[in-house]
């Protein structure tokens, strides 16, 4: 996402400070496209929860004016500074009740008249910027904002590595139960959810966000061989990086390795896991690396095929 509450705790800091105890509606820049119109409504079923696409950093510090007002935010120059990349949700309690609304904050650039497929863009252009789905850009676009308004209840609320890590996992559930019920083909979603949640926890995630065993067996109804904790999850896509970058530097010709390089190192992992050449430090972080070449290979087919056959010479 990033993959999403990075923001989350900075935020709950920032509305405890208010002084209000109602939320103004904010206006939007210009006229909402359809297919935010229509997350917008089905937003209503969770309650009060306002979303909103902004442009820039003036479009977002007009909107927390109107909804907090400036004076009650400390520093908004530093708040904007801290804000992610992915969507992310402004919540928080005051007095130990829930502030009137919840608000989902969306980019302009990933938001789905921008061009920009949301899941190419959290995953930095790693991977290229048009990825192969079994669903579609815009299905898993209204899953991440379906996933942020499970963000917007009460029960989300909460600090520490293990509260919030546990919360990503719900999230990601909730929100693919909330659209399967709906949708052509849940199981295709299922699996671009699985292999997005798999290529940013090996590689880009925050520790509260290396979640994908744990999605992967909630969606696909696997049962692990043991209880996974928060904890054996972070150690093992840890463990998982660093095998994979220091592979990556490695085969690199240049200062940092490319993506084709990143995705080469991925490739020779599993073929030496599957050939008995490599015993990672514990079975996880074995899955980990298959799990991460089948993802890379299910939203990157032609980068993936161009880099599996190692090369020698």
């Amino acid at each position: 996402m990033q993959i999403v509450r990075v923001f989350n705790h900075l935020v709950m800091m920032m509305c405890m400070l208010m002084s209000v105890t109602t939320l103004a509606q904010a206006q939007t820049d210009g006229t909402p496209e359809p297919a935010i119109t229509k997350i917008k409504n089905d937003l209503k079923s969770y309650g009060d929860i306002d979303l909103y696409v902004f442009k820039d950093r003036a479009a977002f510090l007009a909107i927390m004016d109107d909804t907090l007002g400036l004076e009650n935010i400390a520093s908004p120059e530093k708040a904007f500074a801290k804000l992610p990349r992915s969507p992310f949700t402004i919540t928080g309690r005051k007095s130990g009740k829930q502030i009137p609304s919840c608000q989902i904050f969306v980019p302009a650039n990933i938001a789905p008249q921008s061009g920009n497929e949301i899941f190419a863009q959290l995953m930095r252009g790693w991977f290229g910027q048009s990825l192969t789905y079994q669903s579609s850009a815009e299905q898993t676009f209204e899953w991440l904002i379906h996933h942020e308004a499970r963000h917007c209840m009460p029960e989300h609320f909460g600090d520490g590595d293990a509260k919030s890590h546990a919360d990503e996992v719900d999230a990601d559930i909730f929100a693919f139960n909330a659209l399967s019920k709906t949708i052509k083909n849940p199981n295709g979603l299922a699996a671009d959810i699985i292999a997005f949640r798999m290529i940013t926890a090996a590689l880009f995630a925050d520790a509260s966000h290396m979640t994908a065993l744990s999605v992967k067996y909630g969606l696909t109804a696997i049962d692990p061989q043991e209880m996974l904790t928060a904890d054996q999850e972070i150690v093992a896509f840890r463990s998982a990086r660093k095998l994979v970058f220091a592979r990556a530097r490695a085969l690199a010709t240049g200062v940092n390795p490319t993506n084709r390089e990143l995705t080469r190192a991925v490739t020779e992992l599993r073929e030496e896991i599957d050939q008995g050449g490599l015993n990672p430090p514990s079975p996880l972080v074995s899955e980990i690396l298959m799990d991460l070449d089948d993802a890379i290979s299910h939203l990157a087919p032609k980068l993936h095929q161009s880099v599996a056959t190692r090369q020698t010479d």
